[in-house]
């Protein structure tokens, strides 16, 4: 999967997301993060933990919308696990 399109329902920022569960989501934004009214009343920018909760939440019902799909990730398991495989020393 790749970067999907989304606007903030809140101030209409456009960004990109790929979401892969629900901890882990990365954003793209597409102008300066600052444009964010959250940021801007915060006097920074965004990052980890202080993300904006509009955007976090523009983000979740798109997911529950269906209209921002979730990337599903095949992990190797077992013999498949380079790290784990006969003979691989660490």
């Amino acid at each position: 999967m790749t970067m999907q399109p989304l606007n903030c329902d809140s101030c209409g920022l456009a960004v990109t997301v790929e979401k892969f569960s629900d901890a882990h989501t990365s954003i793209q934004w597409l102008a300066d993060a600052t444009a964010c009214p959250f940021a801007a009343a915060r006097g920074h920018v965004l990052a980890g933990d202080h993300s904006c909760p509009e955007l976090r939440r523009s983000i979740d019902v798109a997911v529950r919308e269906n209209t921002l799909s979730e990337s599903r990730i095949e992990l190797p398991t077992g013999a498949a696990i380079p790290r784990m495989a006969r003979g691989a020393g660490c």
